[in-house]
C-alpha cells in the first residue's frame, strides 16, 4: 500500500467531496430539503450563520479516507471511471441504509421524498469523490 498515494487521495477527495456538498445540498436541492424535512427536524437544525461549516469538510474527510483505503488497500481502482462507479454505490447504499432507518425510528421526514434525494445527492457526490480519488490514486504511479 501506497502511503502516499492514500493520504494525496484522501486529501483530494475530501476538497471534492466538501465542494460537490454545498453544490448539491446548498444550492440546487437546498429548497426541496427544506419542504421535506418535518417541522421537528427543522427545529433542530443550527441555523446558516450558526453551522459548523469545518465539520462538513471533516465529514468529508472521513469519507474519502474510507474510500481511498478501500480502493488503494483491497479494490485495486486506480482510474477516475471506476473510481466514480465504485464511489458512487458506495454513497448511495451508505445514504439509503441511515435514511431508511431513520424514517423507521424518527419523524425527521415528511415521506420517502427525501430518501430518494439524498440518495441521489450521495450517488453523485460519492461519484465525483470516487473519481478524483481514483484518478489520484493512479496518477503518476511507479
Amino acid at each position: 500500500m501506497n502511503l502516499s498515494k492514500l493520504i494525496q487521495a484522501t486529501l483530494l477527495g475530501a476538497v471534492i467531496n466538501f465542494l460537490a456538498g454545498w453544490l448539491l445540498y446548498a444550492v440546487v436541492f437546498k429548497s426541496a430539503m427544506e419542504s421535506g424535512m418535518s417541522d421537528a427536524a427543522k427545529a433542530i437544525m443550527l441555523p446558516e450563520d450558526q453551522q459548523k461549516i469545518p465539520m462538513y469538510f471533516v465529514s468529508g474527510l472521513c469519507f474519502s479516507l474510507m474510500l481511498a483505503y478501500v480502493f488503494e488497500r483491497w479494490a485495486g481502482i486506480r482510474t477516475w471511471m471506476t473510481g466514480a462507479i465504485a464511489g458512487g454505490i458506495i454513497a448511495a447504499l451508505i445514504s439509503l441504509n441511515y435514511d431508511f432507518g431513520f424514517i423507521a425510528s424518527t419523524s425527521l421526514y415528511n415521506g420517502y421524498g427525501m430518501l430518494f434525494m439524498n440518495a441521489i445527492g450521495s450517488l453523485i457526490m460519492g461519484a465525483v469523490t470516487g473519481a478524483a480519488i481514483g484518478w489520484m490514486l493512479g496518477f503518476n504511479r511507479k
